[in-house]
């Protein structure tokens, strides 16, 4: 039996990067991901350009757009455009981008066996999973990077109680003249009860749509898109593809590791309840966890200090960009016009937007500006 010093299951953004982080350090990783890679992702794939700041190489080469232009509407009406002077956010297929992030992995010393899905876990002694073919690896520790459903985290009895939403894309293969429309332009559209919103993000040959709602109004989401395409004018577009999946919220102190195994990346519920992003947290998650593992390879406690470190670095910036989702969703359900218009004259709401986007600020800090923020949220969230 192949023996290692850590596994990693799953090679998206935060699998990846714990295993390229750890093998430049020396120790002797194993990567497996149920899929071949490179593999189709359900994701908008905006990456924004504090996710870049994060990594030690450049993303340039899988890099499809970037965007400066945002432009919002409230289903279709009250629409204003606002230009951050420079990009925000890079447009990617997460194809592409998380094969990179892989092949740097790989790189680095880590290894990788594709089509391989874990079926067992076993925790008695050193961690051992187990696979399809007769596949079987040991490690001193393990990383379920497996995604918002992580199969593998649930063996390891981790990750319960964390809330969840749905999210559907539709790849959209555009005329030449929409795409050239698009270009550099993020929509938002808003106005979906109680909260959520579509999105169209452009890429070199397509079209990204798709919406994000509570999962108890999945069953609307495709009819939803459906209408938000024939909106823009793209009904009878080609459709390359079009999945669901779901998107995690670790909102408390769920539990996300223990002595040996932990969570990263959207197994552990790391995305933000303002735009559902979650790729910089995958990859910030990545990193703490790489540092634990490391401590506990070299004699250091266990990587339950692995949480303590996802509560003080990543969760005070969760809590505060789900305040800032429930004060701004809960404005525009009480007084949808106003709040439209007080957002498109109010330069200071999409300058702190862009900051955060860019790595300038963070949520938290921009939070902090407004004292009165977890009251208002409160109060939002009430009604």
């Amino acid at each position: 039996m192949a023996r290692f010093d850590a596994l990693v299951v799953g090679a998206g953004p935060a699998g990846s990067t714990t295993a390229r982080e750890l093998a430049a350090a020396g120790a002797r990783v194993l990567v497996v991901d149920r899929a071949t890679f490179p593999r189709y992702k359900a994701c908008g794939g905006g990456i924004p350009l504090r996710t870049e700041r994060l990594l030690p190489f450049p993303i340039d080469s899988v890099v499809e757009d970037s965007v400066h232009l945002l432009d919002v509407s409230l289903r279709g009406r009250h629409r204003f455009v606002r230009d951050s002077g420079a990009p925000f956010a890079h447009m990617v297929m997460r194809d592409r981008f998380d094969a990179l992030l892989l092949a740097h992995a790989q790189r680095a010393g880590a290894e990788f066996r594709p089509a391989t899905t874990v079926r067992a876990l076993d925790a008695t002694g050193a961690i051992r999973i187990e696979g399809e073919g007769g596949f079987a690896a040991e490690a001193a520790c393990l990383v379920c990077a497996d995604g918002a459903h992580s199969p593998v985290g649930r063996m390891a009895g981790l990750g319960e109680g964390i809330a969840e939403c749905a999210a559907w894309e539709v790849e959209v293969r555009a005329p030449e003249a929409a795409l050239r429309r698009y270009r550099s332009r993020s929509l938002i559209d808003l106005g979906y009860n109680p909260w959520g919103y579509a999105w169209l993000f452009p890429k070199a040959n397509v079209l990204s749509f798709g919406i994000v709602l509570p999962r108890e109004q999945a069953g609307r989401m495709k009819d939803l898109v459906r209408a938000y395409t024939t909106r823009l004018g793209l009904r009878d577009a080609e459709v390359d593809i079009a999945r669901g999946h779901k998107i995690r919220f670790r909102r408390a102190h769920e539990p996300i590791a223990n002595d040996r195994v932990l969570l990263a990346g959207d197994s552990a519920g790391l995305a933000d309840e303002f735009t559902e992003e979650g790729i910089a947290y995958a990859i910030q998650s990545g990193r703490l966890a790489a540092r634990n593992i490391l401590r506990v390879l070299g004699g250091e406690g266990s990587l339950r200090r692995y949480e303590t470190d996802v509560d003080r670095e990543i969760m005070p910036e969760l809590r505060a960009a789900r305040l800032i989702g429930f004060m701004f969703y809960g404005m525009l359900r009480r007084a949808p016009r106003p709040w439209m218009w007080a957002s498109a004259h109010t330069p200071y709401v999409w300058d702190a937007f862009f900051a955060v986007q860019r790595g300038e600020s963070t949520y938290e800090r921009e939070a902090a500006r407004v004292p009165l923020l977890p009251r208002l949220a409160a109060r939002m969230l009430r009604e």
